[in-house]
């Protein structure tokens, strides 16, 4: 009897070894890759913490101050904040707050922002303790109450009617009618879009735009209305990581155009930089992309903290 076992066995080929090899390699970085995110994340969300440090209760109390203040003397109906409290992109030390004091009686109008303005710094002078104030001022369009913390929070009178509201112009002898809720409405939708990401963000990324050299410097709206523009084509992870990254990239190519103000208080939020394609425009741009690639090449965490603590 004879018998003949056999029995291939399998022999792997080089081709295959790669394949196998590559497999291995792309799982290691995929691990890499979600370890770096979440890592970076976290660190994000901590870096806003510590920017956001003055205590809202803090600010809350010193316009209840104010609107009791103003209520003994002038007609007042209600705060209606206009600035970046009402937004939630107040960042410690990085933004101001505008409160529009919204006039009752439909004869309002017929007062001057001006003569307004004198009554409301004449009240604050009289009503305010200016033991944490360092000066009240009045402007063209607003009255300012700056605190010995830098804190500064600026009045500006208004008149509603509808969804419309009526503040100074730039003479501060008349008003113009502008729609102070309808930027507000676009944020909280693209915030919500976002699952609540957008607005931190965009605090990160006024805390990082501070750091740039004075000649590059933008305005708070500015910063938001970009963020605003930039969530509406974006349809990525929603983490403050990739959000912040697309956040840059976008505004340096939407800042070389003038952005629609949707309050209709003025034409544009970025008239400060000039027409389109403008020198200063051109080396915001620059800065906007500087920055973009710098996020986009962090292959470590150590890197990521660099680039956002500047």
């Amino acid at each position: 009897m004879g018998g003949s076992g056999g029995g291939g066995g399998y022999y792997p080929t080089r081709q295959s070894i790669k394949g196998l090899q590559k497999l291995i390699e792309d799982a290691r970085k995929q691990v890499s890759t979600e370890r770096l995110d979440a890592d970076v994340n976290a660190y994000l969300r901590a870096v806003l913490a510590t920017t956001n440090q003055r205590d809202a209760a803090e600010v809350n109390e010193r316009l209840d101050a104010i609107g009791e203040a103003l209520r003994d003397q002038v007609e007042v109906d209600r705060f209606l904040m206009g600035g970046s409290v009402a937004k939630h992109t107040f960042v410690d030390g990085l933004s101001d707050i505008d409160a529009l004091v919204v006039l009752k009686g439909k004869d309002a109008k017929r007062e001057s922002p001006h003569r307004l303005l004198e009554e409301f710094e004449d009240t604050l002078r009289s009503q305010l303790s200016m033991e944490k104030i360092v000066g009240i001022r009045t402007g063209k369009l607003a009255a300012t109450v700056t605190y010995r913390d830098g804190l500064e929070i600026q009045l500006l009178p208004a008149i509603q009617s509808g969804r419309t509201v009526s503040i100074p112009d730039a003479s501060g002898e008349g008003w113009n009618e502008t729609k102070p809720k309808a930027f507000q409405r676009s944020l909280t939708k693209q915030n919500q879009k976002l699952n609540g990401v957008l607005v931190p963000v965009i605090k990160l990324a006024k805390s990082m735009i501070a750091d740039f050299p004075k000649q590059k410097q933008m305005i708070g709206y500015h910063i938001e209305a970009l963020a605003v523009d930039a969530a509406k084509s974006y349809d990525g992870p929603a983490t403050p990581k990739a959000v912040l990254i697309h956040l840059f990239s976008h505004a340096a190519n939407r800042v070389l155009r003038p952005i629609a103000d949707l309050t209709e208080q003025s034409r544009t939020v970025d008239g400060y930089l000039g027409p389109a394609q403008s020198t200063q425009r051109r080396i915001l741009a620059d800065a906007l992309a500087t920055v973009t690639r710098k996020l986009g090449s962090a292959d470590s965490l150590d890197k990521w903290k660099s680039v956002v603590e500047g």
